[in-house]
């Protein structure tokens, strides 16, 4: 357990009345705990591909076929796959390349880019589109 959440008592990652704090909030809230607690941890020697498809495949199990992109991109795994940082984009974009997934929050909260037009956005394919255009431009994606 790292310094961080250790300092946070088991209560309070749960919402109380009057506090101010939406329960979406605090999902997230507890979501970022959760992803800092890996971030943390001890590096793990598995190289970063096989860490990824191993992150990867556990957040589409998890997901099932649920057409929420919150509960999508606030599981464990998904955030895990974010707290990977730099080291996971050719492997999100290579994962883009076989067909498009809701890797866009991803993309966008590790590279701080959003090349989907507005106009593409809810367009799977045109999004996962623009940004594998992105990641050629970017010396990223073969």
């Amino acid at each position: 357990m790292s310094s961080l959440t250790a300092a946070l008592p088991e209560f309070e990652l749960t919402p109380r009345k009057g506090s101010g704090i939406s329960p979406a909030s605090f999902t997230i809230l507890r979501q970022w705990f959760m992803a800092h607690e890996h971030a943390v941890a001890p590096v793990s020697r598995q190289p970063i591909g096989q860490r990824f498809a191993e992150l990867a495949a556990t957040w589409r199990e998890e997901r099932g076929f649920t057409s929420s992109v919150n509960d999508m991109i606030l599981s464990h795994s998904y955030q895990r796959i974010v707290a990977l940082g730099l080291r996971a984009l050719p492997y999100i974009l290579l994962d883009l390349k076989s067909g498009p997934d809701h890797w866009f929050p991803a993309l966008a909260a590790i590279t701080g880019a959003n090349p989907v037009p507005p106009e593409a956005a809810g367009d799977l394919h045109r999004m996962a589109a623009e940004w594998l255009r992105w990641g050629d431009e970017e010396g990223l994606v073969d």
